[in-house]
């Protein structure tokens, strides 16, 4: 093909100095971006296609690794071996007997007791609208227990179970009047002493706490009578019951099996029951027996909001205010009306526009005020009641604070005015919001947990403050509880001879699910230790934290998504998982209905299966209006006895600790004087040790002497001319 090329054209060959210097970015580094940019506007649609595939992967690489780290994680072993009590089905709430012997049962018209161990059914106390929602049980006596109930109406009973029977001892909230006063909250102490309910007035909305001291040991000679009257009720039934089976057995040959039921039917008249009734007519009037009633020692309202000071004058202010000894809770001060109204102007012309930058927090009408109140006995802090033998061990105090509030007031028991409202002897003030608070067995320490991440430890037994523990900034302290001493590594004690306190831990729980426990022993400060970090997701925060009553190294864990869990409280391992059947779930993962028996060798739960047929045709009959399914409950038991992972926990020796041990000087050398005395034959045997190795001491040192001697006198001495020439040659 032609080629057309230009003639006569010179072409000048470029210099070097005119070549620029190459430039080490003049490339593409990005592949990219050797395309063209696109135009307007599929420039704008590639960017945001581009930002939505990044925003899913990094979506589904966050779900990966997610589920990589669950499949990554050890499993502790499930064990899905729930066994269903078939003549429990409509169980409302439950407690242990407190020995493990017994389950009292909540029922929607009554009141059960069930043997713990076998699951038969002992005794029932039926009452028409009466759904028991709250238990607590203590053992009040030898085989005797004192039940307080709760029902959805607000009506609290104490009932005494004893000799396989129940009986009402008294309906708390019976009132004479037409104003009914309803009862939100209805605990007592350890061994039935004292009990406080919270009442509420429902036509004046006022709310109030009363302390009734029971009479326990009125009560139980009062079951001891009634006991020996319903013996002797029995015994000629069973002789009658006897001689009618004996007439049967020796009746006509001829006699056939119908009749002999119809003459048996005949002289009974009716079947006997296998208990002594319990009541006479209806269950609803007051009982055929009569027990002696409670007495109320105390009552304590929930402290007013901080009000202005209404006195007139300076001097009149003066003589209402106390002296400034004790510490109150601010109610008394000198500030007027005026005064607070020019400090909120000011701090509002200062601080308005930043005050809608502050978190939102619930307002005084949604809190709902209730007061959370302990059973103390005596220590120095309150000593009413510390020098008498008969106190010893018994309440003589009660530690109450109230929702919202930043003050736990101390009320003695022991007074004997009239005025059942009076001062607290002692106020702790702290500086922000109260949220838990918990009391040792022994009632020695309490603990007091704030809004600010922060717990309180007294003793309140000295009477000193043992520390403040940091546990985490601006996370309220959710739970706190005491373990049992007995899982504190015990230490060699060689010396001093005479008992001294044991280590107790204390478990804490924050707001976010992180747990802590904290060793409150004597000497050098510790820092709590952590068992479990935050939880990844919010439904595997722990909602209940309760110990084994015979293993307390165990701990019963129920989390938000309703997975029952045993961990061990030293290490915080998961140690077992325990599974309702698939058709069944928890009732309620925040407030579960169940209790361990046996001393915690069963655990008895209650779970709610869902049927969805049945909810489906329901809202197909109303016309497909919002009804919630139809869900029907069962009580379940699970052998924790026969768990493998728990066999190391069970094989464990035990004994028993108690936090409170004080020595006293006469105590102490009293005990100095017996271990002098036990040591004085072996202080014999080592003196005679000693003696003997002082012989041989000075047998060595004599013969140490001679060899010295020996050696001097083998010494040849030095003549004068010796001596001369040694001393010139020296000198030279």
């Amino acid at each position: 093909m032609p080629v057309y090329l230009r003639k006569n054209v010179v072409y000048t060959p470029p210099s070097i100095e005119n070549v620029s210097d190459e430039d080490e970015d003049d490339y593409i580094q990005d592949p990219e971006q050797i395309r063209d940019v696109l135009p307007q506007p599929y420039r704008m649609i590639n960017k945001v296609i581009n930002g939505v595939l990044d925003d899913v992967w990094e979506d589904v690489s966050q779900k990966e690794s997610a589920r990589f780290a669950e499949q990554s994680k050890i499993r502790p072993p499930k064990y899905d071996c729930a066994v269903e009590i078939q003549n429990q089905t409509q169980a409302t709430s439950l407690a242990d007997s407190g020995d493990g012997r017994y389950i009292f049962i909540g029922l929607p018209n009554g009141l059960s007791v069930m043997d713990a161990s076998t699951q038969k059914p002992i005794t029932i106390w039926e009452e028409d609208n009466m759904e028991i929602v709250n238990i607590r049980s203590h053992v009040m006596g030898v085989q005797t227990y004192l039940i307080v109930t709760l029902d959805d109406m607000g009506t609290g009973r104490l009932f005494a179970f004893a000799f396989d029977c129940l009986f009402l001892l008294k309906v708390l909230n019976e009132q004479d009047s037409g104003v009914k006063n309803l009862v939100s909250k209805c605990e007592s102490s350890n061994e039935g002493d004292y009990m406080g309910l919270m009442l509420e007035n429902t036509s004046t909305k006022e709310i109030w706490l009363e302390i009734h001291k029971l009479p326990r040991d009125a009560w139980l000679r009062e079951l001891e009578a009634i006991q020996a009257q319903i013996t002797p009720k029995q015994n000629p039934q069973e002789e009658s019951s006897g001689e009618a089976q004996n007439t049967e057995s020796h009746g006509t040959e001829g006699e056939t099996t119908q009749d002999r039921q119809r003459k048996k039917k005949d002289r009974s008249g009716s079947p006997k029951p296998s208990t002594p009734p319990l009541m006479t007519g209806n269950p609803g009037d007051k009982a055929s027996y009569k027990f002696t009633a409670p007495n109320m020692v105390l009552k304590v309202k929930p402290p007013t909001p901080l009000a202005a000071n209404t006195s007139s004058s300076i001097y009149s202010a003066c003589q209402k205010i106390d002296s400034g000894e004790v510490i109150g809770t601010g109610q008394s001060h000198l500030l007027t009306a005026n005064h607070l109204e020019g400090r909120d102007t000011m701090f509002d012309h200062l601080h308005g526009n930043l005050m809608k930058y502050l978190p939102k927090d619930k307002t005084e009408e949604e809190i709902v005020i209730a007061p959370t109140f302990h059973f103390l006995s005596a220590g120095r802090m309150v000593p009413q009641g510390l020098e008498l033998p008969s106190q010893a061990g018994l309440p003589t105090t009660v530690a109450v604070w109230w929702t919202g509030g930043s003050h736990v007031m101390h009320y003695s028991l022991l007074k004997t005015a009239k005025d059942f409202e009076h001062k607290p002897d002692v106020v702790w003030p702290f500086s922000c919001r109260i949220r838990c608070t918990t009391v040792s067995s022994c009632t020695v320490l309490l603990a007091v947990g704030l809004e600010d991440g922060t717990v309180v430890l007294w003793d309140r037994y000295l009477g000193i403050d043992k520390g403040v523990i940091r546990i985490c900034q601006d996370v309220p302290i959710e739970r706190l509880k005491f373990l049992d001493p007995s899982i504190s590594q015990p230490t060699s004690q060689g010396y001093p001879p005479y008992r001294k306190k044991s280590d107790i831990c204390l478990l804490i729980q924050g707001r976010n699910g992180a747990e802590y426990i904290y060793n409150t022993e004597d000497g050098p400060q510790t820092r709590p230790i952590c068992l479990a970090g935050v939880p990844d997701k919010d439904e595997e925060k722990e909602t209940i934290l309760d110990t084994m009553p015979d293993v307390p190294e165990l701990l019963l864990v129920v989390q938000q998504n309703g997975s029952l869990l045993l961990k061990d409280v030293v290490t915080g391992s998961n140690l077992c998982q325990m599974t309702l059947p698939s058709t069944h779930q928890l009732t309620n993962p925040w407030e579960p209905v169940l209790a361990f028996g046996s001393g915690g060798q069963l655990l008895y739960v209650k779970g709610t299966k869902i049927d969805m047929e049945e909810a489906s045709e329901v809202v197909e009959e109303t016309e497909m209006e919002e009804i919630p399914p139809v869900s029907m409950s069962s009580l379940f038991i699970f052998q924790l006895r026969s768990f493998p992972s728990l066999d190391p926990y069970w094989k464990r020796e035990r004994e028993a600790v108690s936090y409170l041990v004080h020595t006293t000087l006469e105590q102490r050398l009293d005990a100095l004087m017996k271990e002098r005395l036990a040591q004085q034959g072996l202080r014999k045997m080592r003196m005679q040790s000693r003696w003997g190795m002082l012989r041989q001491e000075l047998d060595l040192i004599q013969q140490s002497r001679d060899v010295a001697k020996r050696r001097a006198l083998s010494r040849v001495p030095l003549s004068a001319s010796t001596y001369k020439s040694s001393s010139s040659i020296l000198l030279i």
